[in-house]
């Protein structure tokens, strides 16, 4: 792994520049990167385990919300990759807007319509700098995708979900970050109803690592009994 990681290091350029991702649900988006660090997504690898989840639970969607959205590359998928009349992004890192609204540019839709992008912090308070996700229950149209990827903070917005949750036509993509906070995140969707699905890391990646920094990282698929199942 050290010899392939230093082959890509020496083949690949440091600075970012506009690419247009090469394989998955997310081909033929721009996005500006750096291909010494960001190969994967480039290629089409990055979290190549969830491509069938995303694909399924993003079909026919109304509305998309990207919690997390970081430099966007879900918030593309769903405004380029899906009919979705409104995507809600999330995303309260400031360093990270910049790169996001570059990457909608790149793609042509820096002005969309369908698009509202807010630095809140989603999670069980109503105040200035948080809000609960359960404010957007009377605005969004079903179905309705949520994907989530906040590092920790996943139990704490699901349970400021619970009325989104009561409704019909939630589908969840979630990112966990510890054993614990999985297991916490699936007790609430079944409470609230939801067939649950672990998106377990493939046995490939033993030759082809993310090389995340925690010892636990998987994902979460979650919808009701509608045309997902």
């Amino acid at each position: 792994m050290r010899i392939l990681s230093t082959i890509k290091n020496w083949m690949m350029p440091a600075e970012r520049r506009p690419v247009r991702i090469m394989t998955g649900p997310f081909k033929g988006i721009h996005m500006n990167l750096a291909l010494r660090d960001q190969t994967q997504i480039y290629l089409g690898l990055f979290e190549r385990e969830t491509h069938p989840a995303l694909r399924r639970l993003s079909a026919g969607i109304h509305t998309a919300v990207d919690i997390g959205a970081a430099y966007g590359e879900y918030t593309l998928f769903f405004l380029t990759k899906t009919g979705a009349a409104q995507v809600f992004a999330f995303e309260p890192d400031a360093s990270c807007i910049p790169f996001f609204y570059e990457n909608l540019k790149l793609n042509g839709i820096m002005q969309s319509s369908r698009l509202n992008l807010s630095t809140k912090f989603l999670g069980t308070g109503e105040n200035n700098g948080q809000m609960r996700l359960d404010s957007l229950a009377s605005a969004v149209g079903m179905p309705c995708l949520i994907k989530m990827d906040v590092d920790g903070a996943e139990e704490s917005i699901l349970r400021g979900a619970t009325e989104l949750n009561r409704l019909p036509g939630i589908r969840w993509l979630i990112e966990t970050h510890s054993k614990e906070l999985e297991i916490r995140c699936l007790k609430i969707l079944s409470e609230a109803g939801f067939e649950t699905q672990i998106i377990r890391n493939a046995r490939w990646r033993a030759i082809i690592p993310e090389l995340r920094p925690i010892e636990h990282n998987r994902w979460l698929a979650a919808w009701k009994n509608d045309t997902t199942g």
